[in-house]
């Protein structure tokens, strides 16, 4: 007689998952909240599903699981997908994409595998809660109840929670005994004092971005920076704001936005400008350096105004000094936490402290967890959706193979 195991999510984590375990012999249910599975993957990489990337590296993973790069590094994309039908082509920078460019095909090739595999899909199912009677599951879902060998949680996290994600089930979960790491949004715009960025809005600059606490920078990212009228974004911020939201107020983000030159190539450059411009007003002295409004603002900034003569404002080298410390160092107050809405990923979760390396609850034999559920998360770039993909493959296995004393 087949074991049965359910799939809490049917998002990225928990099809993979719903895939893995049937394939190694289980009866595999997936509940799913919303009307249908998988819309997550359909938003992310504007569409075009940044799956995975070739460059997999510790530092672009942060959290508390400390099996998770293991996971990871066991684990290929490509090799994954082209076991679907699903073929890859990678940029220069390392991220890939599905070859047809749509995220449609990443979620048609898990959908099909899924189906081939006798993998049955409840949607507009959503659990709320969960227990442990003997060697079985219940899985409740309103009135309605699931029993099951084991369970898969593949719920998601907080973020993007028009998805279906929106961290119901913590509750469940810390009802259980499990440590839940209170979940921040990552991947997301860094908020800061409106009156330093409204007058940049819709603006974008190349520039070396630092998130420093008290004082040290901790991460530093290169790329470009978007300017909103109360926040600042773009990936390489992106990739700064877990720390912003772990550390709150206590972070400053730092723009260099000369970052290809040394302080003493940019005082040259300055005083090439000044000779060049200096009869100029002091607003139209860095469009040759910078974009025009960008050089502007960071004037008035640094001297109060740039409506004088770039010469006459710049004349003392003190005042040069404050303009190039300002263009080489520029700092904006985290001023709070962007909204789950905005965010991509979700910081926190279940503590690593919870979980075997078999991705099982310690103490909650046949409970696994997969994807952004589990603190462990991603720089932009497809770290996330490479987590989910093996997260999830490795559970539904592992999860397969409890119920039928299997163990490898």
């Amino acid at each position: 007689m087949s074991r049965r195991i359910i799939v809490i999510g049917g998002g990225a984590a928990g099809l993979s998952a719903a895939a893995s375990a049937a394939e190694s012999g289980a009866s595999v249910t997936v509940l799913e909240r919303l009307p249908r599975v998988g819309k997550k993957i359909l938003l992310t990489g504007n569409g075009r599903c940044n799956l995975g990337n070739t460059h997999l590296n510790a530092e672009n993973y942060h959290g508390t699981f400390p099996h998770g790069m293991q996971i990871i590094q066991q684990f290929d994309s490509g090799r994954f997908f082209r076991g679907m039908g699903l073929y890859t082509r990678t940029d220069p920078e390392g991220r890939m994409y599905p070859a047809s460019g749509t995220a449609a095909s990443v979620l048609d090739a898990l959908r099909f595998r899924a189906e081939q595999l006798g993998v049955q899909t409840l949607c507009g199912k959503q659990v709320t809660g969960l227990k442990h009677t003997g060697a079985k599951w219940q899985v409740f879902c309103g009135e309605t109840a699931f029993s099951a060998d084991a369970v898969i949680a593949a719920a998601g996290g907080n973020a993007a929670p028009n998805c279906g994600t929106d961290g119901n089930l913590l509750p469940v979960f810390k009802r259980l005994g499990l440590t839940v790491i209170p979940p921040k949004p990552a991947l997301c715009p860094i908020p800061t004092d409106p009156a330093a960025v409204r007058p940049l809005k819709g603006l974008r600059v190349r520039a070396e971005a630092s998130a420093s606490v008290g004082g040290k920078r901790l991460r530093t990212e290169r790329g470009e920076v978007q300017f909103t009228d109360t926040a600042l974004s773009g990936i390489c911020i992106f990739n700064l704001s877990r720390i912003a939201a772990m550390h709150g107020e206590r972070t400053e983000i730092v723009l260099n936005l000369l970052p290809d030159y040394s302080e003493g190539e940019c005082a040259e450059i300055l005083r090439e400008l000044l000779a060049q411009r200096g009869d100029l007003p002091a607003g139209d002295l860095l469009s040759g350096l910078l974009p025009k409004r960008i050089g502007e603002v960071w004037i008035k900034a640094a001297l109060g105004t740039a409506n004088a003569a770039a010469g006459e404002l710049l004349h003392a080298e003190a005042a040069q000094q404050r303009l190039l410390s300002l263009l080489r160092g520029r700092r904006f107050p985290v001023t709070g936490l962007a909204s789950f809405a905005q965010a991509q990923v979700t910081a926190g979760g279940i503590a690593g402290q919870c979980l075997t390396k078999t991705l099982e609850a310690k103490g909650l034999p046949g409970l696994y967890f997969c994807g952004e559920l589990v603190d462990f998360d991603g720089d932009c770039g497809g770290y996330n959706l490479t987590w989910c993909w093996a997260s999830g493959k490795l559970s539904g296995r592992n999860a397969a193979e409890s119920i039928y004393h299997v163990r490898k």
